[in-house]
């Protein structure tokens, strides 16, 4: 994404070469002793707790590249049983991020696993390095100073108009980029370098050596989890047994720090959310009949499209006192309303769950109510502290991607080009691509990155990957691509709406997964899934919805 700074030092070079990828020998270790889980979760999150759920501590070396210091870290592993005989072993799951928590997501949402792989596999969870308990990453940014400056923005040619990028990063974004990266640095010099990718999918080869089944990893990885399937597949292609990557990051785009796919797609999701809209009817859907009862995706684009201009033309700067948690490594003041206005229409696409609120800040914009948007959005003093979140990390997106991606700069000049690249790839580029430029100037390589080729892998069992055409930041383009350098992988289309095949789930996918980790059985080239709902039906979107809301 950047300009290498001298990149790596001659001393992580040798590192590099000194772990052979290929090393998949086992690893001698004592069975997991798993019992009854009594950790601390919070209770929100206990109450959503179904069945009973062991746990297990794996000791796995800190630091991979230092063997004979004898340092470990604790591994917290859970695990939700199958259900069904007889038992097949075990699956890994992980929900990307990076930063999500995998015990987490597993406690609450294994039993659905078990059951979408077919009742025969136990279902696994785990934090990696910098999220939940392990190692969680947090760097101290009280003392960073605050940017008072504010953004000149300008159209740049796109499908939707965008605020001219280059002008904020020089405004803004560079310099407080450049404090989240000195705070992470004074915090975490001197471990900030084994939180990568890479020791990750070292840990899960331990995880696979402890369970002492069949020595093959079995695993499931969204989102960022995708990039840590095929980094593991990459390193170990002989220890693969199963693997579903499912909604795809492009691990060699991660790597470079590009993230150049992330807004390839969005304004596809956009447009099916729009055609959803239609389907649905001002029932449901405020706007489905904007310009009339022939009312046309386009249209709605278009009129989202002028406020954006009119943003451009005359913008609006957030208070000081906005809290811009979509925005968490902005310092305050500064920030533009259409930036906001975008990352939450953005993060809305996830999934048919949010399609309330999508609707809700789709009408807001449309209609020009940015007092109400802006008081919406404000905090609302507690009584008491919030419940601590089992997830303890508070940067570990950046803390793992950052020490992960190799791109570099100096000065907001060496960006310039890669602005431009990334501003061309969709009308939201500008909405999510700054949220990794701190990257740029990260202080902290990861000890170990994959450096090998993303091409002509031959894994110990083909890889499986679903991709909907309407993710909003995994394309599926992506998932053909990774498919194309992993021999014998298969490709389904899932038409579901949004980020994860499990937020629109489909019946054609579900037993597609159940055939490929039970019976070995790959999907057919060209499979196509349509999903069991309409995305309102699934978001379970209630008529008349708005009027509660003042909509």
């Amino acid at each position: 994404m950047w300009p290498l700074i001298a990149a790596f030092s001659l001393l992580s070079a040798t590192i590099v070469q000194a772990l052979p990828h290929t090393n998949s020998s086992h690893h001698p270790s004592t069975e997991l002793k798993w019992r009854p889980c009594n950790l601390p979760f919070p209770k929100s999150l206990r109450e959503q707790i179904t069945v009973p759920i062991d746990c297990a501590t794996l000791k796995v070396p800190l630091d991979y590249t230092k063997p004979k210091l004898g340092k470990t870290l604790g591994l917290q592993l859970v695990k939700v049983h199958a259900t069904k005989e007889p038992r097949k072993g075990s699956v890994i799951f992980n929900p990307g991020g990076p930063s999500s928590s995998g015990v987490e997501e597993v406690v609450v949402k294994g039993p659905k696993y078990v059951e979408t792989l077919g009742g025969q596999f136990d279902v696994i969870g785990f934090d990696p390095r910098g999220t939940g308990h392990t190692m969680p990453y947090i760097c101290n940014t009280t003392a960073v100073q605050e940017n008072k400056t504010e953004k000149k923005t300008r159209s740049t040619p796109a499908s939707l108009p965008q605020e001219n990028m280059w002008d904020i990063l020089k405004s803004k974004a560079w310099h407080d980029g450049g404090l989240l990266a000195t705070a992470c640095h004074q915090t975490l010099k001197d471990t900030g370098h084994l939180y990568g990718t890479a020791f990750v999918a070292r840990d899960m080869l331990r995880i696979v050596d402890a369970l002492n089944e069949d020595g093959k990893l079995r695993f499931w990885g969204r989102s960022y989890s995708t990039a840590l399937g095929q980094t593991f597949a990459a390193m170990f292609p002989d220890r693969v047994g199963r693997m579903l990557l499912d909604s795809v990051l492009l691990a060699d785009d991660y790597y470079s720090g590009n993230w150049a796919t992330s807004a390839a797609q969005t304004d596809a999701s956009l447009d099916h959310f729009f055609t959803e809209c239609i389907a649905a009817g001002p029932d449901l859907c405020p706007f489905a009949n904007f310009t009339g009862p022939d009312t046309k995706p386009k249209d709605l684009s278009a009129a989202l499209g002028k406020v954006y201009q009119e943003l451009i033309d005359k913008p609006i700067v957030l208070p000081k006192n906005y809290p811009t948690t979509t925005l968490p490594w902005w310092q305050p003041g500064g920030i533009s309303l259409l930036g906001q206005v975008k990352f939450s229409i953005f993060s809305a696409l996830y999934q048919p769950s949010s399609f309330t609120t999508l609707m809700a800040s789709i009408s807001a914009a449309l209609s020009r109510e940015w007092d109400l948007w802006m008081k919406a959005g404000e905090a609302e003093p507690t009584s008491s502290s919030p419940e601590p979140a089992w997830n303890l990390q508070q940067h570990g997106f950046h803390g793992i991607a950052c020490s992960d991606t190799k791109f570099r700069a100096k000065t907001p000049e060496d960006m310039y080009s890669l602005l431009q690249y990334q501003s061309s790839k969709g009308g939201f580029a500008d909405g999510f691509m700054p949220q990794v430029w701190p990257c740029t100037q990260w202080k902290m390589d990861a000890a170990e990155r994959y450096e090998g080729s993303w091409r002509n892998i031959t894994t110990s069992f083909p890889i499986m990957l679903a991709n909907s055409p309407f993710d909003p930041i995994t394309p599926v383009a992506s998932a053909f691509e990774v498919s194309a350098g992993f021999k014998d992988s298969r490709v389904v289309v899932h038409e579901g709406h949004g980020h994860g095949i499990m937020n629109h789930p489909s019946a054609c996918t579900i037993q597609a997964i159940k055939e490929y980790f039970s019976d070995g059985k790959l999907p057919e080239h060209g499979t196509r899934c349509k999903p069991d709902k309409t995305g309102f039906e699934e978001g379970k979107v209630k008529p008349q919805w708005w009027e509660k809301l003042g909509v």
